[in-house]
């Protein structure tokens, strides 16, 4: 009997921190670029799916400017990365479990710090319609109340 029959299992979206060490980059540039090349290829090589690597922002403790968390030193730097992928597990904990396996198998040394995880039918669409383009913000709530509507007479629901 197949196991997989036996119960249903979802799609997780977990969001992981990172630090990654790039020696001899020329350049604050350079080094991210490699950094954000070198966890991509990594993570394409595991069972994760829909890998989506930025740089982490911090914010300077007097003045509030936010800017990426780079150090850049002679020879050596060191670029604090945000990962977010999804995999297929059966619950939070278990997806977190298993998004560490993957990808901490195939970055040995390189502490993965989970910042969260959710069911990616959890997760609300925060994207802007076509409709709502050009619309000041107090109107896009009707122009996507409309446009739903239609869509639901569309479909004959």
């Amino acid at each position: 009997m197949n196991k997989h029959a036996t119960h249903a299992e979802d799609w997780y979206q977990v969001r992981l921190t990172l630090p990654w060490v790039v020696p001899g980059a020329p350049g604050v540039q350079d080094a991210i670029n490699i950094a954000v090349a070198e966890v991509g290829r990594r993570a394409d090589a595991s069972a994760v799916h829909s890998a989506d690597i930025s740089v982490q922002d911090v914010a300077c403790p007097s003045c509030s400017w936010e800017m990426e968390a780079v150090l850049c030193t002679h020879g050596y730097a060191m670029v604090v990365l945000d990962i977010t992928v999804e995999i297929e597990a059966s619950s939070v904990d278990e997806s977190t479990t298993l998004v560490k396996r993957e990808l901490g198998s195939r970055m040995k040394d390189i502490p993965l710090t989970v910042l969260d995880s959710i069911a990616v039918d959890d997760i609300e669409d925060s994207s802007v319609s076509f409709a709502e383009l050009g619309l000041p913000a107090e109107n896009r709530q009707e122009a996507t109340d409309r446009s739903s509507s239609r869509n639901t007479t569309k479909s004959g629901r």
